[in-house]
């Protein structure tokens, strides 16, 4: 749900995993030597952004990136008045950027499939560029309307990862417009009164860059941010909202006459609910149409209906208008599908970059756009996340992740042949985020040929060979899903023997395998994303009547606080049975430094009990 335009990079600052012995230390490639920008604030809350930077290009790897800048804007809303733009050589040359290297850009998409938007950009290519070089660019944008009456909105998050050497914003605003300020580890504020516009400065300087770090929050969760708006807070956003929004959730002949045949015969809420949401989801493709402030107000709820696709927001005003034809009352939840688990402060259009439904009788969310989720179930990236709730007023929160409504549990049969080939087959059971996953997994795979998706499936844990995979209709969601596989493994280990087998995944989903093999950072600095799960898998392999076995691995069970993990091996015959299980229940969908090292210990003792080989003669 962007709304104001910012300068963007091509810049893509990686970091190099080296020893641990000879840690590269971490280098940005390029420096913000200077960065100010300044709002001119209207009354009914447009403004005129006037937008000043320099950067400069400390590595060759930072030529690319540095070497082009984009200013994205809205063309229905925004005109870009004025860019001026020149590369500063090492020897203090200048060079102006001449207007033909001034390029506009359509909006990255993938083909037009799935985004429609007016935005775009003014690509300014910099000449002569070498380390050492600096670009300067300066640009003026009027932001013309504004979405909702009196009000203006910016936010800034200054990740820690670049040098900043001079940051600066200057908001002048009349002084009939209230401006509410969030800040965190940025200095400023009001300076002045003039000629009823009240003066705000605010400014940041950071030296100390870091790397990124992986799989942390957004870092908006925790660095340096500064929020500015007119509106007190984010239920004042979602009123805003609500007031353009409800016009479109009108209920029309056509919504009233599907509401009525998609719940005919069912006699409570939650049925209703259900069935309308899983209409939704199967018969109303995403299509997200951004056009002037199209980002942020949804379209007719019986236009949306008519034309069978819409975006998030336009699927929630549907889901409303087609609720409220059979007596229930929703409200849309706007909401971050992302890394963000925290809401601003005051009323910024950000984090919430999602909308879904919320129905307040059953204290439950839906999320019609996701047609691979069965009812009750969301994706993890909006689970234990702050909402706004527009049409009740209030703020609320999606339920975080359970362990026992996230599970998969896999049987595996598999038969070694006297050559070392593995006959196989497995059948796996799914729940809550896992089973949304395989659904849209096993959907989408339909359309590449057999083998193709078998060779990639064996490739996660370089085996080979053939198989097949059976299973049901995955948009059938009033229906379990269960995935059954067939398949012949090449040989993981010779025979004869004398050898050692560690136990094969082959076309079984390998949770616990994948779980085990996805290491954890050596040390967080950033609380990042956890989720609930219980994973099992349980395997009997049969060997060849030949073949002696020699002693079994010995079980393992690790219990400490919120994680469990245990394992067994037994004897039957000439077959061996292994039971693998662990549940993992955070408190919460976000997990602190301090987990991340008992997520180690776990993990230490998962791969080692996963090393584990049966010898045979």
């Amino acid at each position: 749900m962007r709304q104001y335009c910012r300068i963007t990079s091509f810049l893509a600052l990686v970091a190099l995993a080296a020893p641990a012995v000879a840690e590269r230390p971490y280098t940005p490639d390029v420096t913000l030597e200077k960065s100010v920008d300044i709002h001119d604030v209207r009354a009914d809350g447009s403004d005129r952004e006037t937008i000043e930077g320099v950067l400069r290009v400390d590595t060759a790897q930072g030529i690319a990136g540095a070497g082009a800048q984009r200013i994205d804007y809205r063309s229905g809303i925004d005109d870009v008045e004025s860019i001026e733009a020149s590369t500063i050589k090492p020897d203090g040359t200048e060079i102006t950027v001449p207007e033909s290297a001034i390029r506009t850009q359509d909006e990255d998409s993938d083909g037009g499939a799935t985004e429609f938007s007016d935005t775009k950009y003014k690509v300014i290519v910099f000449p002569a560029v070498e380390v050492g070089s600096r670009v300067r660019y300066k640009a003026t944008i009027d932001h013309r309307t504004t979405p909702f009456p009196g009000f203006f909105s910016d936010g800034y998050v200054l990740a820690p990862d670049w040098n900043r050497l001079s940051w600066e914003v200057q908001i002048n605003i009349p002084v009939s417009l209230p401006l509410y300020v969030q800040q965190r580890g940025i200095v400023g504020g009001l300076v002045s009164t003039k000629d009823g516009i009240n003066h705000y400065h605010f400014s940041y300087r950071w030296t100390g860059a870091i790397a990124p770090e992986s799989g942390s929050v957004w870092e908006g969760d925790y660095v340096p941010v500064l929020y500015v708006s007119t509106y007190p807070d984010m239920i004042a956003v979602g009123k805003a909202y609500q007031e353009a929004a409800a016009p479109m959730a009108r209920i029309t002949d056509r919504i009233q006459s599907l509401a009525n045949e998609v719940t005919e015969g069912l006699a409570n809420d939650a049925s209703k609910v259900k069935a309308l949401d899983h209409w939704v989801a199967k018969n109303i493709r995403y299509v997200a149409i951004f056009l002037g402030h199209g980002g942020l107000i949804p379209h007719p709820a019986d236009q949306v209906l008519a034309n069978r696709y819409g975006d998030c927001k336009d699927h929630a005003v549907l889901m409303e208008a087609l609720l409220a034809a059979v007596g229930i009352q929703s409200s849309t939840a706007l909401v971050n599908s992302g890394g963000a688990y925290t809401l601003a402060g005051i009323g910024s259009i950000g984090p919430p970059n999602h909308a879904i439904t919320y129905v307040p009788s059953l204290d439950i969310y839906v999320d019609s756009t996701d047609q691979f989720s069965p009812y009750g179930t969301l994706s993890f990236e909006i689970m234990d996340k702050p909402t706004v709730l527009t049409a009740l007023g209030r703020l609320g929160r999606t339920p975080s992740t359970k362990a026992d409504q996230n599970v998969v549990r896999t049987s595996i049969e598999m038969k070694i042949r006297p050559d070392g080939t593995i006959e196989g087959h497995s059948a796996a059971t799914t729940s809550g985020i896992f089973e949304s996953g395989s659904r849209a997994t096993r959907f989408y795979s339909q359309s590449t040929a057999e083998d193709q998706v078998v060779k990639k499936l064996l490739s996660r844990f370089n085996e080979t060979g053939s198989g097949s995979l059976e299973y049901g209709d995955p948009s059938a969601l009033d229906k379990p899903f269960l995935v059954s596989t067939t398949f012949l493994l090449d040989p993981v280990t010779n025979f004869p023997g004398p050898g050692a087998l560690m136990m094969p995944v082959g076309l079984s989903p390998g949770g616990i395998a994948t779980y085990a093999a996805n290491q954890p950072l050596e040390q967080r600095q950033w609380q990042y994303p956890c989720m609930s799960r219980i994973l099992e898998d349980r395997y009997r392999i049969e060997f060849p009547a030949t073949v002696t076995l020699g002693q079994l691995p010995k079980g393992v069970t690790y219990d400490k606080g919120d994680t469990h993990y245990r394992s067994s091996y037994e004897l039957f015959g000439h077959s061996i049975v292994v039971h693998r299980e662990l549940q993992v229940q955070h408190p919460n969908n976000v997990c602190n430094p301090q987990e991340n090292d008992a997520s180690k210990a776990v993990h230490a003792v998962m791969q080692r009990d996963l090393r584990s080989q049966v010898f045979y003669r």
